[in-house]
C-alpha cells in the first residue's frame, strides 16, 4: 500500500483558504480568455449578463482577462453567470449529429477547436443520453487526468499484470468536413474512460484495425477484446486471459458491480475457461466474431497452467480464492461508494483478506471531480480542482445560484450540489450529485468529500420523498435478516389498493432464516428514518414494503441486456437504485423467483 495521507482537517488555515481562492481565481481566467471565443459563449441564451458585464460584443474575437484583476473577473462571473442545465446545450451540441457535420458550424463550438471524442452519459438511468465534446488541453489544464491514470493504471515493480475491463466500442464516429467534402476529423462518440484510453494508449478511431491486433505489454487482455460489444463475451475473455496469467497483480473494472461479474463468470464457466486454456482455442461465443482471430494469436495452448488451475479446483467456499489462482494480487481497483457498495462483501470473498479493495475516483461524462484520497476509505475522496471551477450549493438552500459557495468557504459536514463551469465550455453547469464534505487536504487544503447519492434519485409514492441514501441505509440496516444483500432496486408497485415500495433483491448466499420478517422491518426503517413516510403509511397512503427476490445473476444478466439494447458500453453500465421505466421493471419482473 502507497504511503498514507495525513488526517483531514475540519477547517481551512487563512493560508489554505487563500491557496484555493488564488487558484481558483487563475483557473476561471484561463477558462474566461479561452473559451469566450467559443460559439457558445457568443450565442448562449443564458450568458447575455455575464457578456454584457464584460462589455463584450459580437465582434469581440475572445475577452481580454487583462483589462480585469483576477477578482474582478470572479466578482463578474459570479454575479452575472446563472446556473445552467443540459438542455441549455443540447441545441449547440446537436449541430455535431446533423447529417453532413459541417466543420465551419462546429469548430470552436464550446472550446477551441475540434474534440478528441464526445463522451456519452450511460444513458441506462432511464433517460436519453447526453453528449459532453472533450477538447485536448493543455498540461496545466489536464491534471485530473494524469492523477486518474497514474492511480487507475499503476506500474508494477514485479512484472506484474493488470486486468483492465475498458471498452473501446463507440456509438458513432463524427467526421466533420470542410467545404469541399473531405472528412477533416474522426471524432468517437464514446464513453468517458473509452476516449481517455484512447488517448493514453494512442489508439485514434481511424486505426481501430491496427490497435485490435496489439496488446499492452502491461496489460492481460489483448486490446480486441476492449472491441467486444457482448457484455457477457467481453467478460469471458478478459477471465480467459487473466486465468492465463499467473503474475496478475491488479484487476480495474471501473465499477464494483463490473468486478462482482467477471467474479461470477469465472467461477460460473471454470471447467470452460480452463478448457480453452489447456487447447488455446477461442470458443465461438456471441459478438466475438470480427474480432475472434485477434484473440486467437495471443491464446497459445497451456497445459501446465490448465493443469496449475484443476489442481487449485473451483474453490467457489474458500474465502480468497483469487488469491490462490494468483499469488502476486494486490488490488482490486473499482468505485465502490454509493450504489456500488453492496458488492463489496462478494469480491471479498473472492479476494480474501488481503488483497486491497480501493476506490478510484468520481467521475462521469461530465468531468472528473475528484480522485481517491485514501485506500483504506471506499467513500473518501480528494476534489480535483485544478481544470474546472468547482462550486458548491448547499442543498437546503434556494437553487440559485447567488447561494454557491467556495471550495474555501465550504463547511464539513454539510451536504451540496456539485457546480461545474468546464474547460470543455459548460458554464455553472449543475452536475446533479450530492456530496458531504468531509473535510480538507492539510497539504494544499483542497476539500476531501463523499458521495452521497443523485440529487433527484428517489422514490416518492405519496407526500414522502425517498432518497437513494435512505433505500441504502433501510437495506443495510435488515441485511442480516435477508442473509446478505448483493444487489437491490426499488421500484413502484401498484398490484394492491394501496401502493407501496418493491424491493428487487439479489441475494449473496442463502435466504435468512427470518426472510418473513423483512417486509415489516424494511417498513420500520422507512419510518424511522422518513417522518413524512411514517405519516403516509399510518394514514394508509403508503402500504408495507414488498421484497421481491430475483434469480441469481439477474443484475448482471440485466447490465448485459442494456449493453444489447441501449447500445451502453460493456463494463461499465449502472443500475439505479430507483427504476421507474416501464420496459426495464417489466424485465426485472420476469427475472422474480419469489415474493416476501
Amino acid at each position: 500500500m502507497d504511503t498514507l495521507p495525513p488526517a483531514p482537517i475540519t477547517s481551512l488555515t487563512p493560508e489554505l483558504a487563500e491557496r484555493l481562492r488564488e487558484q481558483t481565481l487563475a483557473v476561471l481566467s484561463y477558462l474566461v480568455k479561452t473559451n469566450s471565443a467559443t460559439t457558445y459563449f457568443k450565442e448562449s441564451a443564458v450568458l447575455p449578463p455575464f457578456r454584457a458585464a464584460l462589455h463584450f460584443t459580437d465582434g469581440d474575437g475572445q475577452v481580454d482577462t487583462q483589462t480585469y484583476s483576477a477578482q474582478e473577473l470572479f466578482e463578474i462571473y459570479r454575479n452575472n453567470v446563472e446556473l445552467s442545465v443540459y438542455e441549455d446545450y443540447l441545441p449547440v451540441i446537436a449541430r455535431f449529429f446533423e447529417d453532413p457535420c459541417n466543420k465551419s458550424l462546429v469548430e470552436n463550438l464550446m472550446a477551441p477547436g475540434l474534440p478528441v471524442f464526445i463522451a456519452h452519459s450511460s444513458g441506462t438511468s432511464g433517460g436519453a443520453a447526453k453528449y459532453f465534446p472533450k477538447y485536448r488541453h493543455p498540461d496545466h489544464m489536464s491534471k485530473a487526468m494524469a492523477e486518474t491514470v497514474r492511480v487507475a493504471i499503476p506500474q508494477s515493480k514485479n512484472a506484474g499484470k493488470n486486468c483492465i475491463l475498458f471498452s473501446l466500442a463507440y456509438r458513432q464516429v463524427v467526421t466533420p468536413m470542410d467545404e469541399d467534402g473531405d472528412i477533416t476529423k474522426y471524432i468517437p462518440v464514446c464513453l468517458l474512460t473509452s476516449g481517455l484510453g484512447r488517448i493514453e494508449y494512442n489508439m485514434p478511431v481511424e486505426k481501430d484495425a491496427v490497435s485490435a491486433t496489439m496488446k499492452i505489454p502491461t496489460c492481460s487482455s489483448p486490446a480486441a477484446v476492449s472491441f467486444i460489444s457482448n457484455y457477457k463475451s467481453f467478460l469471458f475473455m478478459h477471465a480467459l486471459f487473466a486465468l492465463v496469467e499467473p503474475k496478475l497483480e491488479i484487476i480495474n473494472t471501473v465499477f464494483a458491480t463490473a468486478c462482482r461479474d467477471l467474479c461470477r463468470t469465472i467461477d460460473d464457466r471454470w471447467e470452460d475457461l480452463i478448457h480453452c486454456i489447456e487447447t488455446g482455442v477461442i470458443p465461438d461465443i456471441d459478438g466475438i466474431e470480427t474480432m475472434k482471430d485477434n484473440l486467437q494469436h495471443f491464446l497459445q495452448p497451456s497445459p501446465d497452467r490448465a493443469e496449475e488451475l484443476r489442481r487449485l479446483g473451483k474453490a467457489t467456499g474458500t474465502r480468497g480464492w483469487f488469491k490462490q489462482i494468483w499469488p502476486q494480487l494486490r488490488a482490486i481497483l473499482a468505485n465502490a461508494s454509493g450504489p456500488f457498495s453492496t458488492v463489496v462483501p462478494e469480491i471479498r470473498h473472492y479476494v480474501g483478506p488481503d488483497v486491497s479493495i480501493q476506490t478510484l475516483v468520481i467521475a462521469s461524462s461530465e468531468v472528473y471531480l475528484a480522485v481517491a484520497y485514501d485506500p483504506r476509505d471506499l467513500n473518501l475522496y480528494k476534489v480535483v480542482g485544478s481544470d474546472d471551477v468547482i462550486e458548491f450549493l448547499l442543498v437546503d438552500e434556494p437553487e440559485e445560484s447567488r447561494y454557491l459557495a467556495q471550495s474555501w468557504n465550504i463547511e464539513s459536514g454539510k451536504k451540496y450540489e456539485v457546480v461545474l463551469t468546464t474547460r470543455d465550455g459548460f458554464w455553472r453547469y449543475r452536475l446533479g450529485d450530492v456530496i458531504e464534505v468531509a473535510g480538507f487536504d492539510p497539504r494544499d487544503g483542497q476539500p476531501l468529500i463523499r458521495y452521497i447519492e443523485r440529487r433527484n434519485g428517489h422514490i416518492r409514492l405519496a407526500n414522502e420523498v425517498t432518497t437513494e441514501t435512505q433505500l441504502r441505509n433501510v437495506v443495510d440496516a435488515t441485511s442480516d435478516l435477508f442473509g446478505g444483500v448483493s444487489e437491490f432496486c426499488v421500484s413502484p408497485d401498484y398490484r394492491q389498493a394501496v401502493a407501496r415500495y418493491a424491493f428487487l433483491v439479489e441475494l449473496q448466499g442463502d435466504p435468512g432464516t427470518d426472510m418473513s420478517a423483512v417486509p415489516t422491518a424494511l417498513h420500520a426503517q422507512l419510518q424511522k428514518c422518513n417522518e413524512n413516510y411514517l405519516k403516509d403509511s399510518q394514514v394508509g397512503k403508503i402500504g408495507v414494503p414488498c421484497v421481491r427476490v430475483v434469480r441469481p445473476g439477474t443484475f448482471g444478466d440485466f447490465r448485459e441486456w442494456k449493453v444489447r439494447t441501449k447500445r451502453a458500453a460493456s463494463g461499465q453500465v449502472k443500475v439505479p437504485v430507483v427504476v421507474w421505466g416501464e420496459t426495464d421493471c417489466a424485465w426485472l419482473e420476469d427475472h422474480v423467483m419469489y415474493d416476501i
